[in-house]
């Protein structure tokens, strides 16, 4: 949009109501709208020149029109423009305090989901682009994060860091690559990272292999001292069984000795009873003969 200059040479308003009046202006049409490109094209006003526009004035055939706005755009626009009734607004076509407050608590949700959503995609650009910089050198990610005696990290060093690491290489016991076009240590790092799958499988073997022979000797172990369980149980009821059997034993000879110990005990008591009795029928016939 162009205006002529003589339109706004006597306008004085306050800053903040600057906008306002001259909104003003243009809906009572004191302005109008001009395609000022179609009219620098079509030669229809005149420039007179002069030392201080020449350069300006032999440049308009290079001029370009601005890019045409998308009809979706001024569409979203006028979409937004009704859901807010800016023509039923106190404010004229502005929108008022209330309603923006309206809008942003009616949108607070989406707007926390918006930056939750952008930082999730600024961290998954980062990792594509390290994950592209990892294909172009033909570095497999799947058996790097797959190792299992061996971290790994995956970022940008800034050029404080890199100073850092170029310092103190030897004190870092790490492989460090850096994925950069033509980098002339690519293969180097490469066979390195060989290396490393190797050691890394040949220890995950040694390990499998040491389960292995533990869970043996474990399984050898429990089969053992089961055996030894069993002829212990075994033996400990075998002399058990023998104990009871000697006792039984004993006490059957101490049951005969305390039956022949009574049957004499009975005779000599017997005996003795029937030489007491003799004599002392003896003595009584004698008394009554006497």
């Amino acid at each position: 949009m162009a205006v002529e200059k003589m339109h706004l040479v006597n306008i004085m308003a306050k800053l903040e109501n600057l906008d306002d009046f001259l909104e003003d202006l243009i809906n009572i049409d004191e302005f109008d709208q001009v395609d000022a490109f179609r009219q620098v094209q079509n030669r229809e006003f005149s420039i007179k020149a002069s030392e201080e526009n020449i350069d300006k004035t032999e440049d308009f055939n290079e001029l370009d029109s601005f890019e045409k706005i998308d009809s979706t755009f001024i569409k979203n626009l006028e979409d937004i423009k009704e859901f807010l009734n800016l023509e039923d607004s106190d404010n004229g076509k502005r929108i008022n305090d209330e309603k923006l407050k309206n809008l942003l608590k009616m949108l607070e949700d989406n707007i926390e989901k918006k930056k939750d959503l952008e930082e999730k995609n600024k961290k998954l650009e980062e990792y594509i682009n390290n994950l592209q910089a990892l294909e172009n050198e033909e570095i497999n990610i799947n058996k790097i994060t797959n190792l299992n005696y061996f971290n790994y990290r995956l970022g940008e060093v800034s050029k404080d860091g890199r100073f850092i690491l170029k310092n103190n290489y030897e004190s870092i016991p790490s492989l460090i690559i850096h994925l950069q076009k033509n980098d002339p240590n690519i293969k180097t790092n490469k066979e390195a990272l060989k290396s490393i799958y190797s050691i890394d499988d040949e220890t995950t073997k040694l390990r499998n292999d040491t389960d292995v022979i533990l869970k043996n000797e474990k399984e050898n172990v429990n089969k053992v001292s089961l055996e030894l369980n069993k002829n212990y149980d075994s033996k400990t009821k075998d002399d058990s069984n023998k104990i009871y059997d000697d006792i039984l034993k004993e006490a059957d000879y101490k049951k005969k000795e305390i039956e022949e110990f009574y049957e004499e005990q009975k005779l000599e008591s017997k005996k003795v009873f029937n030489e007491k009795k003799d004599k002392l029928v003896k003595e009584f016939f004698e008394k009554i003969i006497d």
